[in-house]
């Protein structure tokens, strides 16, 4: 069925149910960015695939919000469909809110399906329709109706995280949690967010492409921890070792029952921005309620020494990989045909190799030449370019690892670069270096941080539109909160936090340039002035010098790109046969 086909059936059902405006998110009971196939709605009632955007629409209108992103992208996707592209964070696009009081009159109703709806954002729409007396029903769900052929819900069965990975015991982590839950004067707390869940209960799974989760809530109360599953997921073994450290196991659909009769001298820990606006109306209204940032999604972001440890060994497993694949594409780039999607399967293969890989941490980013200005472009059979001994090729990438979780960013230059491409591969090589570099008071935020890596940028009037670094999960999702470098977060970064550092430059029609390595927040150094932190570099690939303009790098730059390159043939080489090390003995050498 045709996008155009879709909107038609979706408008006579609100029609039929008395619904002037209908939004879908992208998201699902657990606010989740990766969804199970079962709840990609807005992806099939838009037709566009990107991991952000909502979908809104009445009688007359359809509209896709989205970020700089994908704008490129959803342009292509959206293409005679009858929905109207709304670019978020430029000044001529109305907010999602704005837009939908311009479509509607007092009176009017708009619908929404509160199971995929974070709290926060539920009742911000719906407070704001209530300014201007538009009713919002909140528990509509107009997709299902309509969607023949939904996928099912996944089955993947749970496993266990070993504690050789997690550093921590179940138990002894709901003992943190209910020790901070008591400090803050908390009695009960709802855990939805599938990272958090499977993080505290020490499990994993399949249910979601890229994210080692299973479906599941969590629940803790003074007395009580409770895990929310499908009960055939769990075999006997998990659930006796769940049952000896304090956890019950009850059916995943038992969720909103068991929460609908908590007890009213209950004080609950919600979420707002991780809970779904569903579960959140069926507490009881005498029950009081505390909306802040979860425990265990500050506790998760602090990783502790074992999850650190084995981050620079997966480190060492997926440079091992990277090296051996970009030899490959080195020997064979003019010897057969290679394309952008051939690329990403190359890349499994080889991370496919290391002992302790499980997946993919994400579907790769290949772009080459102008579609690397297509910041997350996708390549498929139909939209590829075939890889010419010219030019740049963007390939963002990484894997799941028992141990920990990648993501790594490298251009390189097929021939001989420009010089606007030298100076823009620079340009992004600085903003990278300068973060890597920093030394920072303890409380220093996120935003200001990621100053640094745009200064080099910002001095030739350029600029790029994503964040420059995202948290990043243990064998987790790759992209973790609450902590981010980005103009807009303002939340200290700490010790223990793993964290990308991704600058990037973009030439529509042109190139795109991202280099872009993980880091870790550890101590600097204490003294009259506070105590100051730093970041640890943890991934270990090399990056090219051919399209560096060296003169551009200050002394102190170049020192850095030399000791890192160091670092990674000495962390590398013991891995690597004597073709693979001589290869990266060339590639590290000093400049």
């Amino acid at each position: 069925m045709k996008t155009k086909e879709k909107l038609v059936l979706l408008r006579d059902l609100m029609e039929k149910n008395k619904v002037d405006l209908y939004i879908v998110p992208s998201s699902d009971p657990h606010i989740s960015e990766y969804l199970p196939d079962y709840w990609k709605s807005r992806g099939w009632i838009s037709g566009f695939t990107g991991s952000a955007g909502i979908f809104a629409i009445t009688q007359e209108k359809a509209v896709l919000f989205t970020d700089s992103r994908y704008f490129l992208q959803a342009e292509k996707e959206l293409a005679n469909s009858g929905i109207e592209l709304c670019k978020q964070g430029l000044p001529e696009t109305p907010s999602l809110e704005s837009w939908v009081t311009m479509q509607l009159r007092k009176g009017d109703v708009a619908g929404i399906d509160g199971r995929v709806f974070q709290v926060s954002m539920a009742k911000n729409i719906i407070e704001h329709l209530h300014k201007w007396g538009i009713e919002c029903k909140s528990n509509a769900d107009l997709i299902s109706p309509i969607w023949n052929k939904r996928p099912k819900l996944p089955i993947s069965k749970a496993f266990t995280h070993d504690l050789k990975y997690a550093g921590e015991s179940v138990g002894e982590k709901i003992r943190e949690v209910r020790n901070r839950m008591k400090s803050n004067g908390i009695t009960s707390y709802l855990i939805c967010a599938l990272d958090d869940v499977n993080w505290l209960f020490n499990i994993r799974g399949n249910d979601i492409s890229y994210n080692p989760v299973v479906l599941s809530y969590g629940f803790i109360d003074n007395d009580k921890a409770t895990l929310f599953i499908d009960t055939k997921k769990i075999d006997e073994n998990i659930a006796n070792q769940l049952n000896e450290q304090g956890v019950t196991i009850k059916p995943y659909e038992k969720v909103k029952k068991f929460i609908s009769k908590i007890d009213k001298k209950e004080i609950i820990l919600i979420d707002p921005t991780r809970t779904n606006y569903g579960l959140y109306t069926s507490i009881p209204n005498n029950v009081q309620m505390v909306e802040k940032t979860g425990i265990v999604t500050e506790l998760k972001a602090h990783k502790n020494s074992i999850e650190l440890e084995g981050f620079r060994n997966a480190m060492v497993e997926d440079g091992t990989a990277l090296v051996e694949f970009f030899y490959w594409l080195e020997d064979n780039l003019e010897k057969t045909k290679i394309t952008e999607t051939l690329i990403a399967e190359k890349l499994t293969k080889f991370r496919s190799k290391r002992n302790e890989f499980v997946s993919e941490s994400f579907s790769p980013i290949v772009g080459y030449a102008d579609h690397g200005a297509i910041v997350h472009f996708s390549a498929t059979k139909e939209t590829e370019y075939e890889i010419k001994p010219k030019g740049f090729l963007l390939i963002d990438s990484g894997g799941q690892y028992h141990n920990g979780t990648t993501d790594i960013t490298r251009t390189i230059h097929l021939s001989e670069p420009t010089e606007e491409e030298k100076v823009d591969y620079t340009l992004v090589l600085k903003g990278m270096i300068q973060l890597a570099m920093a030394r920072f008071p303890i409380g220093t935020r996120g935003s200001q941080l990621d100053t640094l890596a745009r200064m080099a940028m910002w001095s030739k009037n350029i600029n790029y539109g994503h964040g420059t670094g995202h948290g990043v999960g243990s064998f987790l999702n790759v992209h973790e909160g609450p902590m981010q470098i980005r103009p807009d977060n303002h939340l200290p970064i700490e010790v223990g936090q793993v964290l990308s550092n991704e600058p990037g430059l973009y030439r529509s029609g042109k190139h795109g340039i991202r280099t872009e390595n993980l880091i870790t927040c550890v101590p600097d150094t204490e003294n009259k002035f506070g105590e100051f932190l730093k970041f640890e570099t943890l991934t270990l690939c090399p990056i090219d010098t051919k399209p560096i303009k060296v003169d551009m790098l200050l002394q102190e730059e170049k020192e850095w790109l030399n000791d890192y390159h160091k670092k990674v043939y000495e962390r590398l080489s013991l891995s690597l046969n004597k073709t693979h090390r001589e290869w990266l003995k060339e590639k590290t050498k000093k400049i």
